[in-house]
């Protein structure tokens, strides 16, 4: 049984969280070796970094999986019109 469009969606928004904690600890490691932590303490910048991108690529990650596998309006039998452009022989 396939999963459904919720299931698909939590999937996506959990792949998305994970890799977004990731590239927050990259990009925010390397925004404190360069500017420094500044007025706040480097945990606290450093989390804001991956739970801010955590949850844009979690966001995005869910409405993605769930655009991808929407079902498809074309049966497998039914076939799409070839257009084909022809050519002026001049």
């Amino acid at each position: 049984m396939e999963p459904s469009a919720f299931d698909k969606m939590k999937m996506g928004a959990a792949m998305g969280g994970t890799v977004g904690l990731c590239i927050g600890f990259v990009f925010g490691s390397i925004s404190l070796i360069r500017f420094g932590p500044g007025n706040k303490s480097p945990i606290s910048l450093l989390s804001q970094y991956m739970v801010g991108s955590a949850a844009s690529f979690g966001f995005f990650m869910s409405i993605g999986s769930v655009v991808r596998s929407e079902p498809r309006l074309l049966t497998p039998h039914m076939k799409l019109p070839v257009f084909v452009k022809q050519r002026n022989q001049e």
